[in-house]
């Protein structure tokens, strides 16, 4: 995004390589006759500076490289929106903190009934939209049901719901298909129960299938800490306090927070470096460098990279799928041959520079099934060979031909792990062809039928319950009605998928993920590359100056508890 202001000293060196920024000679001015020299030291003194006056400013600037398009709760699309529209709209439901259990929010408390599929909520008294009028059980049966007839939201995660009923002025009653004990998670995501005013709803035409509201899509009826001030498309969002804010301001907070649009990496860092901006976007390959060159400069930014003594959590995958349907990785040998000869190790450590973990499982670590025992596939040629001399004479005719890897840059393998991988492959005889492609074109072949042998594929969670990561695991999911492009999988599988879904007992659940995990482990299903570290976040570069600041994997407001610290 460019300012709208003056032309910032970030703006008018940002058209320069970083290496000529921070070690070499800049020409300023448009004559060039002067020499300014950037160093560590430089940006060190210049951020001590910033540092002074963003702390006592009430104004969080924020540089990231998503772009919105639509806040209308009940139809927006897509984490870019979902990120801010959990600011302007509370929901019955939130997650505080790191936590990925539900609490109440503009609930008081809820109850559990009906074998799990009655879920009674109490709501809070007193608590007003930004438009002055109460919040009352008939908003939140609106909210929800608006989400069902306008059909442009993310349906996907209401397929439990039935319908809501009200019981009094502020209680609502949630009927289920069936019991789901990942209800009261589901409820916290900012698309499925961000609670509008009604009446604003109505004033501006009401609810329509299939077409969102133009002017809820810019402009604020919700219960949230703030409301749009400004919205420059594709370039910034300037949100401010809610007055009328039921938790109150007393204490530590800000006034306004800028969502601001920087697409060019090297910008943002230089503005983050500068003081320009209090939290930044960075990269997996960019941030090796720039956490040098916090040590080397003591610059006053701070990357937060664990929790608890742990990896922060993404709740995340990155893998290969390798279609069972097809040959030749149809041949369970070959699936294996090719699970041993990726380097997994490596991989992390050179191409993800360290800023992952090994996959282990459908079901990301932090999540309540996850086999914390997770047997490994591990690195091995002799393995792999054993594996591809053990595979069906049909499936070696096949390999003959060489099998073809399409691969995204910087999506999951990448070039250089694509490469990688094609070169292992070929130390024992097996031709890997390489093929870039761009996001388009896999999504398309992602869910094309009958599908090809490998596709690269990424899984971010929707809500934090092991349900929603075994999806891509139901036959129901396959291509062309979803994603699941290893076509792996049958009724046995399904049957287990089901039964992790209803089970309320917590031992039991685990207990079915457990056997569903080791199953597709034991049938090489897929190749399981990587869990990304949550360090890879939005919001992962934080000036020091940012207090209170708790970052979730999940959507939970981020901004009402941030404060700016001297």
């Amino acid at each position: 995004m460019r300012e709208i202001h003056e032309e910032s000293s970030a703006r008018r060196v940002s058209r320069v390589s970083r290496r000529d920024l921070l070690h070499g000679t800049l020409a300023a001015g448009v004559g060039g006759a002067l020499g300014m020299v950037f160093s560590a030291g430089w940006l060190s003194r210049v951020a001590g500076t910033a540092m002074a006056q963003q702390a006592i400013s009430g104004t969080l600037q924020a540089a990231w490289d998503e772009v919105q398009d639509n806040l209308d709760p009940q139809t927006a699309r897509g984490n870019r929106n979902w990120w801010v529209l959990t600011e302007l709209y509370d929901t019955l439901t939130y997650l505080p903190g790191y936590s990925l259990e539900a609490k109440p929010l503009l609930a008081e408390s809820w109850t559990v009934t009906g074998k799990g599929t009655i879920y009674t909520f109490k709501l809070r008294r007193g608590v007003k939209f930004t438009t002055g009028s109460e919040l009352t059980a008939d908003a939140v049966k609106y909210s929800i049901d608006r989400m069902q007839a306008t059909k442009l939201g993310p349906l996907f995660l209401t397929v439990a719901f039935d319908r809501a009923e009200v019981m009094d002025p502020y209680t609502v009653r949630f009927i289920l298909k069936y019991p789901y004990a990942a209800w009261p998670v589901i409820l916290s995501h900012p698309a499925v129960c961000s609670i509008v005013d009604p009446k604003v709803v109505e004033a501006h035409g009401g609810i329509q299938e299939k077409k969102r509201n133009d002017y809820l899509s810019a402009n604020t009826a919700g219960i949230g800490a703030w409301t749009i001030d400004r919205w420059d498309q594709g370039q910034r969002i300037v949100l401010v306090r809610n007055p009328h804010y039921w938790r109150g301001w007393n204490g530590q907070h800000l006034n306004r927070v800028v969502f601001e649009t920087v697409p060019e990496e090297e910008t943002r860092l230089l503005r983050l470096e500068k003081g320009d901006v209090d939290i930044a976007t960075v990269s997996a390959p960019s941030l090796p460098d720039l956490e040098q060159r916090i040590t080397r400069g003591r610059l006053p930014i701070f990357i937060e990279k664990t929790k608890n003594r742990q990896a922060l959590l993404s709740l995340s995958t990155m893998q290969v799928n390798m279609n069972h349907q097809l040959l030749p990785t149809s041949d369970l040998n070959v699936r294996k041959g090719l699970s041993h000869a990726f380097n997994y190790n490596l991989f992390i450590s050179k191409v993800l520079n360290g800023y992952a973990v090994r996959m282990a499982g459908m079901i990301p670590r932090g999540i309540l099934g996850h086999v914390n025992d997770y047997p490994m596939v591990d690195f091995d040629l002799n393995k792999a060979r054993q594996a591809f001399d053990a595979a069906s004479p049909q499936a070696k005719a096949e390999l003959t031909k060489g099998l073809t890897f399409r691969y995204v840059p910087g999506y999951v393998l990448g070039q250089e792990g694509a490469v990688m991988w094609q070169q292992d492959l070929a130390k024992i005889g097996v031709r890997l062809n390489l093929e870039e492609i761009n996001q388009a074109t896999l999504s398309s072949m992602q869910t094309s039928v009958p599908g090809v042998p490998l596709i690269e594929g990424r899984w971010v969670g929707d809500f934090p319950d092991a349900d929603n990561f075994v999806t891509a695991a139901r036959t129901d999911y396959w291509p062309p009605n979803g994603y699941g492009a290893s076509f792996a999988g049958d009724a046995m599988t399904d049957g287990l998928i089901e039964r992790g879904r209803l089970e309320q007992d917590l031992e039991r659940r685990k207990a079915v993920y457990r056997e569903l995990e080791l199953y597709f482990r034991d049938q090489y299903s897929i190749l399981m590359v990587a869990e990304p570290s949550g360090v890879l976040n939005k919001w992962n570069a934080r000036a020091s100056w940012v207090g209170g600041f708790e970052y979730n994997p999940m959507f939970h407001p981020l901004f009402y508890d941030t404060f700016k610290q001297a």
